[in-house]
């Protein structure tokens, strides 16, 4: 359990933590970019940015099959700039319609953070190393392109956080600067949804947002962030990064997610809630639970060997496709932390991720209607 493992994940815990400690850069050590890109223009500028050199490359890396913290250190302390190809928005569906069909802009693939739990490992197993595509001037038109199109008013949300996360090395890339602008200049019909652990948010404090960029942070206890969410601020520090953005007018949201049941969960996600009304007050809370998909498992293991996650996982069953906790306990985590919001703010809407109509009646948030995260 977390918290309670043996010396071998204690061991490994320190070391994880002690590495991000020691860098002073916490997140990128090295620039790689793709030779023949449409516009080389970018990849200079988040050179300069950094201060460092570009590494150049006649095609995609492959990554060795080193395990643990050695594989980490090479495939996320590297951020990769390329060209995408694929569209860089695409609509979410998910297969058995447990969630909102949201759109994605997709600015980055993977992340430079360590969570010991993220489902990217297991997305990105071909192509591991953390990404920033940097033709922005075909991402400007696809947003334009978007923004004409006949779409339900609640799903004019682009979410920047379903595949890497957006704000963990804005301060390498500056995209902020550029695309949190260019809506209401450009695309006054859509919103942008930036779902993010960082505490990187001075880039967002002084620039024309036109009530059109939406900052959700992602929170947790801190059990779970000391032992599974290597490289990330603080729960705390999070938070007061969530105070700024709000006084600089930007909505803020968050998600409780994934919520992990460990022997202390139920005080400390109630504690938590109380933290979170400390610093500020967000517009909507968000609550997912630990759901791995079932191949997840071995990719953990590559990299965080002794993480407890691992015995997690042999608990669980299987739903939807997924690893989860068994329904009841779901519901019993979902009710302590609606709980512990609703004695704190009785106003504030609190959604449900990827959960049946069924789970969200026995939380008491039946009638709410399909809202979440990643809509409007």
């Amino acid at each position: 359990m977390i918290g309670h493992g043996n010396n071998a994940v204690r061991e490994q815990q320190a070391a994880y933590a002690a590495v991000g400690m020691l860098q002073d850069h916490a997140l990128v050590r090295e620039l790689w970019a793709i030779e023949g890109q449409s516009d080389p223009f970018h990849v200079q500028r988040i050179a300069e940015r950094s201060g460092l050199p570009v590494k150049w490359l006649s095609a995609l890396p492959k990554i060795n099959g080193e395990r643990g913290m050695d594989k980490l250190m090479e495939e996320r302390n590297v951020l990769l700039l390329r060209d995408r190809k694929s569209p860089f928005i695409e609509q979410f569906q998910h297969p058995l319609g447990r969630c909102a069909k949201f759109y994605k802009l997709t600015a980055y693939n993977n992340c430079n953070f360590w969570c010991e739990y993220c489902y990217l490992y297991l997305t990105f197993r071909a192509c591991p190393v953390s990404t920033h595509f940097v033709n922005y001037d075909r991402m400007f038109k696809d947003i334009e392109k978007f923004d004409r199109q006949d779409v339900h008013d609640a799903l004019r949300v682009l979410n920047l956080g379903e595949l890497g996360d957006p704000l963990a090395v804005d301060d390498v890339t500056g995209l902020s600067e550029q695309l949190v602008p260019f809506m209401p200049a450009h695309a006054p019909h859509t919103k942008l949804l930036f779902l993010t652990k960082s505490d990187c948010v001075k880039n967002l404090l002084e620039i024309e947002h036109g009530g059109q960029t939406i900052v959700s942070f992602s929170v947790n206890t801190d059990m779970v962030w000391q032992h599974l969410e290597h490289r990330t601020p603080s729960p705390a520090d999070r938070l007061k990064a969530a105070h700024k953005v709000k006084d600089a007018g930007y909505e803020i949201r968050l998600r409780i997610d994934p919520v992990v049941r460990y022997s202390t969960w139920g005080k400390d996600y109630r504690r938590l809630t109380e933290m979170i009304f400390d610093h500020v007050e967000p517009s909507r809370i968000t609550i997912g639970e630990y759901r791995p998909a079932e191949g997840l498992s071995s990719h953990i293991k590559t990299r965080f060997p002794e993480s407890p996650l691992l015995k997690v996982n042999g608990s669980l069953i299987v739903e939807a496709g997924k690893l989860r906790y068994p329904r009841e306990c779901r519901i019993e985590m979902f009710r302590t932390i609606a709980g512990g919001i609703r004695r704190c703010n009785s106003k504030v809407q609190i959604a449900l991720c990827k959960e049946m109509p069924q789970v969200w009646k026995a939380v008491g948030l039946e009638g709410k209607g399909l809202y979440c995260n990643c809509t409007d």
